[in-house]
């Protein structure tokens, strides 16, 4: 994961990636599931940039505020996997979940976010079927100084315009 900066928050770049100063955000990506390896430690960094909210993820008994200009964290290891507590409950439309308990806004009822636990290869597999944030957003890629640029195309998976491939060889 690569640096954020709240200064560099727009509409798009909800996140402030940092992709003038640190290489490692060329391959971030985003998901609307939270998807988690069985097995594996996991250190979930948190922050906001608005107001004050709480994430709790009931079934993994943890809890954090989320604060804005502060990044909270804590690290937790999932033993279960999704299809583990499916079989487990005996109810097939067992979900994870990761939901705001603290109100936070008129948005606040909404603020609920599915999560999956698979098998730690599985997940593996997963996260390299992910695009990267800046191969979905090109247009970002003005903002990575020029003499970076080759890497992140390589990187993010973006393929460089044939204009600077000849200007790079």
């Amino acid at each position: 994961m690569g640096k954020y900066d709240f200064r560099l928050i727009d509409a798009v770049n909800e996140f402030g990636l940092n992709l003038r100063d640190d290489k490692n955000t060329y391959d971030d990506f985003k998901s609307g599931t939270l998807y988690l390896p069985k097995g594996r430690e996991v250190l979930l960094k948190i922050r906001a940039k608005d107001v004050l909210h709480s994430v709790f993820l009931p079934h993994f008994r943890v809890k954090m505020d989320a604060v804005p200009g502060m990044v909270t964290q804590f690290k937790f290891t999932p033993t279960k996997s999704t299809e583990d507590m499916r079989s487990e409950t005996g109810n097939p439309n067992f979900n994870y979940e990761l939901a705001c308990t603290e109100i936070c806004g008129k948005g606040h009822f909404s603020m609920r976010f599915p999560v999956v636990v698979m098998e730690a290869a599985e997940f593996d597999k997963w996260m390299a079927s992910q695009d990267s944030w800046l191969k979905q957003n090109p247009d970002y890629m003005k903002f990575v100084p020029e003499n970076n640029r080759s890497e992140a195309y390589e990187r993010s998976g973006l393929s460089a315009p044939v204009s600077e491939v000849i200007e790079n060889n």
